[in-house]
């Protein structure tokens, strides 16, 4: 024991223990000056040595003396394993030993002495598995580890292992997302997996391609080719349409690991969502094919709106209507006026006739599918259309194309619309009385949905919308019809007795409206004689057709689709806002969702109001890769979209990179490993350069311990045995 290991204190103030150190002396030394007389200067000697001993010892105790101890002891490390569980694990590991993450699992579980046992002996050992999130492992859980999903945060896997563990050990093949960080974190040994060398394969690294189009316009889509393990290989990249091989163009590979840039184009001439593939054939010894194809879904859009409107006779209604379509520079309108019918004689030579025949056959049985709108316009279609036409209209719209037809005397044909597809597709039945009536002034109201609907509602102050349909100025004549279920009446009129006067509904794919009146030029001259602007019949004929021809900015229904792209296997969310017009759908909860998959097979899905009242937010599981339709309904709005679902392994580039791996373990001051080393060996080298350690000091006090009163006691009973053998007791 040394000074230096004895510390002191006081439990009386200092001054306090020396004054009574220097009494106790004084006692002693008068002792001794009583007792020498009698027993002699050495007896006395004896005798005052023995109390002075046993009273400082005494009085020491005031000093509280502690004797401290001094012992280093050793931190058990705590080790964390990480299995990289990504989808690239399953792939093809160093040769003969399956997978990568088979090769993993046989790295610590198999042979004589498993590393994971003999690990386990020597340090406390924690196992996770590294995917999309960071998941803890048992043991027992080794065995039926799959790999999957996508790849791990490796940075913040170890953030939240900071506290936990003094050191990870990670078995990976180098496909993790990493963010360099200067905070501290503890440091990775890195062991790597796969075999660079000998991975083969080709993918499309990156496509970038509008999501929007614009029919008789080029579309170039940019494609990034990349390939491992082949040189002096040439091969196609094909673009496809669904089935259909719209172009192709040849890739070739001077290096073995080498990235080319093509550009595929194309000029889309059909209107809608088409499904588009890029693709590229399997090519032999490639580790993972899965990642040769990319699909796409553009939605191709009009440049330029194609009306194609027949009118029965040059009235007033074809005249402003007209001039409301030449108003519009986005409109491309081919107009046909009938001047004269087939039963007019005419006794002049048909070749020396101005007037030029109307070509029915042409428009109806070839043109039909390039225009966006056809408009009848108080027309007596027996006169001209034969009733295959008709079948050719009911394709059409069905197909996604628009129909209108606007009110007159000849609006019915005198019921020969009776049993015909122009019938069935239209929102509005005729009434077998006569239909056309010009005996009244019929004043004009705004229906329900029609305050709110994007046709009817010219302008966005609602109080001011609903008086400026309230000055419009009475029609003279308008059709009596009765609207069907499927229709949605937006303006009516009436004597009392309420009339559809501007209706519209949904037929297949397309869109209808009824325009019962042949008078709807008033609503242009009647506001400029009394004075005021003939922009809301601009406007209305402009939203007329918006709407027929399903312009996005009219949508009363607007969809948010994810802007990543989505996998198998994971939810899918799409969020959708409806429309004011929609008010009276959303109270009685007629807001529907419905998902179909590649197969055109209705799958689950669930649909919940989210943020405001006409907000919601639907989702789905895809189990299959391919476009997903989506269709939205209320009953007065419908919307339909894609969604394109990939697979997991779609555009994985998944060759092992093991410098990868040793960057990261290098900036977190571990080491990286081959395997080949002796991993038992160098992991616990390594531990050992990293082990805690710690100074234990442990104080215990002298008056706690029993000798030091027996010696007390010693000093005490020899002084009285002296004493009593000398007389002095």
């Amino acid at each position: 024991m040394t000074l230096d290991q004895v510390a002191i204190s006081p439990v009386f103030p200092l001054w306090l223990i020396v004054l009574l150190a220097v009494l106790g002396l004084g006692a002693v030394f008068f002792q001794y000056w009583l007792v020498r007389k009698r027993i002699g200067n050495p007896r006395a000697a004896v005798v005052s040595l023995l109390r002075l001993g046993a009273l400082f010892l005494l009085i020491s105790f005031a000093l509280n003396p502690s004797l401290w101890a001094r012992k280093e002891q050793k931190v058990s490390q705590s080790l964390a394993i990480l299995l990289d569980t990504s989808q690239s694990m399953g792939l093809p590991g160093t040769a003969g030993r399956g997978s990568r993450l088979d090769e993993a699992k046989g790295i610590l579980l198999e042979g004589s002495t498993p590393l994971l046992k003999s690990l386990t002996e020597r340090f406390n050992i924690k196992l996770y598995g590294l995917g999309e999130s960071l998941r803890s492992l048992e043991a027992e859980d080794l065995a039926g580890l799959k790999a999957g999903g996508k790849e791990g945060d490796l940075a913040e896997a170890i953030d939240g292992l900071v506290d936990k563990h003094s050191m990870v050990v990670l078995f990976s093949d180098g496909n993790l997302k990493w963010k360099d960080d200067p905070s501290k974190r503890p440091p990775l040994v890195a062991v790597p997996l796969g075999d660079p060398k000998g991975y083969k394969d080709i993918l499309i690294k990156a496509v970038q391609a509008p999501a929007m189009a614009f029919r008789g316009r080029e579309v170039v889509i940019d494609v990034t080719v990349k390939g491992y393990g082949y040189k002096g290989l040439t091969f196609p990249v094909h673009l496809k349409d669904g089935t259909k091989l719209i172009t192709a163009k040849n890739v070739s590979f001077d290096d073995p690991s080498a990235e080319v840039k093509i550009s595929l184009s194309f000029t889309p001439e059909e209107l809608g969502p088409h499904h588009l593939s890029i693709g590229i054939p399997p090519q032999f010894g490639e580790s993972l094919t899965s990642n040769n194809a990319v699909s796409l879904s553009l939605k191709v859009m009009k440049d330029k709106i194609r009306i194609l409107m027949i009118s029965g006779s040059p009235s007033l209604s074809y005249r402003f209507m007209r001039t409301a379509f030449k108003n519009d520079p986005s409109i491309d309108l081919l107009s046909f006026v009938v001047l004269r019918t087939p039963s007019d004689i005419i006794n002049v030579p048909l070749q020396e006739q101005s007037l030029i025949p109307l070509p029915i056959e042409t428009l109806f049985t070839k043109e039909l599918k390039s225009f966006d709108l056809l408009i009848f316009d108080n027309l007596p279609s027996h006169l001209y259309l034969k009733p295959i036409y008709f079948e050719s209209v009911r394709e059409f719209v069905k197909g996604g194309g628009s129909f209108a037809m606007i009110g007159g005397p000849f609006f019915s044909d005198e019921g020969r619309y009776h049993g015909t597809p122009i019938e069935e597709i239209l929102p509005v039945r005729f009434i077998e009385r006569e239909d056309y009536r010009r005996d009244a002034s019929w004043r004009v109201g705004l229906s329900r949905v029609g305050k709110d609907h994007p046709i009817t509602r010219l302008s966005p102050d609602e109080a001011y919308n609903l008086n400026l349909w309230q000055e419009m100025p009475s029609l003279d004549g308008i059709n009596l019809l009765v609207a069907k279920n499927s229709g949605t009446i937006l303006l009516e009129g009436g004597d009392g007795t309420s009339q559809p006067i501007l209706t519209v509904g949904h037929y297949g794919s397309g869109r209808v409206l009824v325009l019962a009146t042949d008078y709807s030029w008033k609503w242009y001259m009647g506001m400029v004689a009394k004075g005021k602007d003939n922009w809301p019949y601009l406007r209305l004929i402009e939203r007329m057709v918006r709407w027929l021809t399903k312009d996005p900015s009219l949508d009363s229904i607007q969809v948010t689709l994810p802007e990543k792209r989505g996998w198998v296997g994971q939810e899918m969310e799409i969020r959708f806002k409806v429309g004011e017009e929609d008010s009276l759908s959303r109270r009685k909860g007629f807001v529907s969702l419905s998902v179909f998959d590649p197969r055109g097979l209705r799958i689950k899905s669930q649909i919940k109001t989210a943020g405001q009242g006409n907000e919601y937010l639907g989702s789905f599981l895809p189990e299959k890769v391919g476009t997903y339709k989506l269709k939205i309904e209320t009953p007065a709005s419908r919307l339909e979209e894609n969604l394109v679902v990939a697979s997991p392994m779609e555009g994985l580039d998944a060759v092992p990179h093991p410098e990868q791996l040793e960057m990261i373990s290098t900036a977190t001051g571990g080491r990286f490993l081959s395997r080949e080393d002796d991993l038992l060996r160098e992991i616990e080298t390594y531990a050992e350069k990293t082990e805690s350690r710690f100074i234990e000091l442990r104080s215990s006090a002298l008056w706690e311990k029993p000798y030091t009163f027996i010696f007390i006691l010693i000093l005490l009973a020899t002084e009285w045995y002296l004493r009593r053998r000398w007389g002095l007791v």
